[in-house]
């Protein structure tokens, strides 16, 4: 068939990308502020208390996670989510991509998104928030691929695990490198865009990578270096 032959013409041949982190890169917001929009919905008003009281309990714990290892926290943080429905999880993710994230969204985000389309470049976000939420907010943006966070789900409920490799710090290296592998994407002529510290792996596997809205560590190596330092608003 002539569609599906041109299809993978264009998968043959060598492209740039444009990789994404989203939460304090493209938006104002977080994965703790997505699970307490989940929390605050659920049908049980003693289901949204407890779960409520138990991320506030835990919450010094993950402070201290966050510091030491992005990952360690995810593990941790992704636990809050054991017992929900996967159905409802899923019912409710373009939901929660529009009312949790892209009333969040920087101006200028998108202006970025749209000069990134003009230019053909495969668009891809890299997040550790969960695939459910990303893949419909990556459909309202018009960007092209997600590589996200799984839960794992048993007899249609969350286990509270994740499905490795957990997205955070070098494992967004590794996952973004064997996705241009795949793609024969050329990183030497993508971008990435990363707030943290925690994207400085994304951001050095690529040939333009950028800072956005940066901590104060990414932001200092990133002058250091000589990487363009972006205020997004």
């Amino acid at each position: 068939d002539v569609s599906g032959l041109m299809a993978e013409n264009r998968k043959n041949q060598v492209r740039a990308a444009a990789f994404y982190d989203v939460d304090g890169t493209l938006v104002d917001s977080n994965v703790i502020y997505v699970y307490l929009y989940y929390a605050l919905r659920m049908q049980k008003i003693s289901d949204r208390l407890g779960r409520l009281l138990r991320a506030a309990f835990f919450s010094p714990a993950y402070a201290v996670a966050e510091v030491a290892s992005r990952t360690l926290f995810n593990k941790m943080f992704y636990n809050n989510y054991r017992g929900m429905e996967h159905e409802r999880l899923v019912l409710m993710g373009r939901e929660v991509a529009e009312e949790a994230l892209l009333t969040h969204l920087y101006g200028d985000a998108r202006k970025r998104v749209d000069k990134a389309r003009e230019m053909g470049l495969v668009q891809v976000i890299v997040s550790g928030s969960l695939d459910m939420i990303m893949e419909p907010f990556a459909e309202i943006l018009g960007i092209d691929r997600v590589l996200a966070n799984k839960l794992e789900f048993e007899n249609g409920r969350a286990t509270g695990r994740l499905i490795p490799p957990v997205l955070a710090s070098k494992n967004k290296k590794t996952v973004i490198e064997a996705f241009a592998r795949e793609e024969n994407i050329d990183l030497t002529r993508s971008y990435a865009f990363g707030d943290s510290r925690y994207d400085l792996p994304m951001l050095e596997c690529v040939g333009f990578p950028c800072a956005v809205n940066p901590d104060k560590e990414l932001e200092q190596i990133a002058r250091e270096r000589g990487w363009p330092v972006v205020p997004f608003a």
